[in-house]
């Protein structure tokens, strides 16, 4: 069987004015969103004491695909 080619959604970035408008409509500005450095940072220090708080260091820095975080074969 062979599939049809699939166009992958242009990654936007989590901006201020993004966040904003998130925040007031509940709407994400695009199917696929990524975090500065910043928010990467902020997120890491929300989560410090989280029991998992490894597991989220290694999925930010060693970038695992969705299926090898969930365990998917």
């Amino acid at each position: 069987m062979e599939l049809p080619p699939v166009t992958r959604p242009k990654p936007l970035v989590w901006t201020p004015e993004r966040i904003e408008h998130w925040k007031r409509t509940g709407e994400k500005p695009g199917p696929v969103m990524v975090w500065t450095p910043e928010l990467t940072g902020r997120f890491l220090d929300f989560v410090k004491d989280d029991w998992l708080y490894e597991l989220w260091h290694s999925f930010i820095f060693l970038g695992p695909r969705r299926g090898e975080m969930a365990a998917l074969p």
